[in-house]
């Protein structure tokens, strides 16, 4: 599975997941990171992308590492 965690702008970060239970969790667990984007490829959804708050920085890194 790949993850990554990257600065967007002074105020959030980006982060990429394709583990659908990191999914789960950020839906489940996290209603501030707002989805930016979703992969698909026939029809399933296989990575999204979220734009998650600064304050939420050590949260972020740590689900996503």
């Amino acid at each position: 599975m790949n993850n990554e965690v990257w600065t967007l702008d002074k105020d959030c970060l980006a982060a990429y997941t394709e583990d659908s239970n990191i999914m789960q969790k950020v839906k489940r667990s996290y209603p501030m990171f707002t989805v930016m984007a979703t992969y698909q490829k026939e029809g399933r959804v296989i990575a999204v992308q979220y734009k998650v708050p600064k304050a939420k920085r050590r949260a972020a890194l740590r689900l996503f590492r």
